[in-house]
């Protein structure tokens, strides 16, 4: 064994390491949350998706323990577009097709499963990930930073989703890859690499601007330069092809924003993510008063104590001020494309603030903004202390929101 992970590359063998550790450690600890916690009964929740049981719970006995767990909230609608394709008022549209396009495609391979393929999927997609982060990260700051940089995104609060039946590995590998390749000049895959990622969320429209960037920043002119600006139309080229689809297909290629609409979002008028931002201040204060005031009545199911969502207020403000701060940090030590892609990612969904919960999903949506944890594997490079409190927080938070998410308890 030795003999041949000392022949792979060191990029391999430092990511892969990392991957079966961490991954291995939430395979160990999400059965044991799941048979020692309080569990949620997803049928009575009142909040969509409306959960098929036949599509989620897939085995009986250790199978269950092992992979059903791992199918939740989202899970649900990207299994049903898997199983029985999109509706025009489901808001199952509101979901990219890319990943559920990959569970139709590779579930007959395994006995029409959608649960493991999604898993199996993830699995392989957050490799692949934490690889090209590794790559990318060593071409400017050498293995140290690269290593510690895979090693931050992986033990994240919400890197547990890498593993689930959600499209966040998937994405995450695309943007890498993309930023990967566009930093080796190769705008061609880069390209289509970014159309693909703007075919698993919307979001993918963002690495325009990286790529923009980048491509202003190389010097020299020649018929291969006019190429190259010509591969960036394939990014938005992803979004196109989703809006030709739903507008042949349901007739209103707009129908993916108006689904957004099941989540309470609309766009934040008229100070955009400034005002996102506001009312998630007011939402953590008021939810900080709730939690500080409200007497200790166990509710059934816990999914309806009004403490729950008043802590995710101030949980979702915990996580989106320090990536704010790292996001305007990253200009001073950064490559320009790298930190003006990050803020992107984080003023997104600051533009679009669910009503109740303002910053719904942020702690997840951070996960996209990866050059910000190159920053923090540099400052961890540097102090050990820095260091020692990203792993324990991280770690810490790790445990608590994997074992929310497989008893059916929102986290993110």
């Amino acid at each position: 064994m030795q003999r041949i992970t000392s022949r792979l590359p060191e990029a391999w063998r430092e990511a892969g390491f990392i991957f079966l550790i961490t991954r291995g450690a939430l395979f160990l600890l999400a059965p044991l949350a799941y048979l020692t916690m309080p569990r949620v009964d997803p049928m009575f929740l009142d909040v969509p998706p409306k959960v098929d049981t036949s599509l989620t719970d897939t085995f009986t006995g250790l199978g269950h323990y092992i992979f059903d767990i791992w199918a939740r909230w989202d899970s649900v609608w990207y299994l049903e577009i898997a199983h029985h394709g999109y509706s025009a008022h489901d808001s199952t549209t509101a979901f990219f097709p890319l990943y559920p396009l990959l569970l139709a495609a590779f579930r007959p391979l395994l006995a029409g499963n959608g649960v493991v393929t999604g898993i199996l999927i993830s699995l392989l997609c957050c490799l692949i990930a934490f690889y090209l982060l590794y790559r990318l990260v060593e071409i400017d700051f050498g293995g140290k930073v690269a290593r510690r940089a895979v090693l931050y995104l992986a033990v994240f609060p919400t890197s547990f989703f890498f593993q689930t039946v959600y499209s966040e590995s998937l994405f995450l590998a695309l943007t890498i890859g993309c930023l990967y390749l566009a930093r080796r000049k190769e705008y061609l895959l880069a390209g289509v690499l970014g159309g693909l990622a703007t075919l698993t969320r919307s979001a993918g429209l963002l690495l325009l601007l990286p790529l923009l960037i980048m491509y202003v920043q190389d010097t020299g002119f020649n018929w291969r330069r006019i190429l190259d600006a010509m591969f960036l139309v394939l990014v938005p080229l992803g979004l196109a092809l989703w809006m030709l689809y739903l507008g042949i297909r349901f007739g209103d290629p707009w129908l993916f924003q108006k689904a957004q609409s099941n989540w309470l979002r609309q766009f934040s008028l008229p100070f955009g993510p400034l005002g996102g931002l506001w009312s998630g201040i007011v939402a953590a204060y008021n939810g900080m008063s709730t939690v500080l005031t409200s007497k200790d009545i166990n509710y059934m199911p816990v999914d309806l104590d009004p403490r729950l969502w008043a802590t995710y207020n101030v949980m979702n403000l915990l996580f989106t001020i320090p990536f704010l701060g790292l996001a305007i940090a990253a200009f001073r030590r950064l490559p320009l494309a790298y930190s003006v892609y990050s803020l992107a990612v984080l003023l997104l969904p600051l533009s679009i603030p669910s009503t109740y919960v303002p910053l719904l999903s942020m702690p997840r949506f951070v996960l996209a903004a990866f050059p910000l944890f190159i920053l923090m594997a540099i400052w961890g490079e540097k102090h050990p202390w820095f260091d020692k409190l990203v792993m324990v927080c991280s770690l810490t938070f790790l445990g608590v929101l994997t074992a929310k998410f497989v008893v059916w308890t929102w986290v993110a």
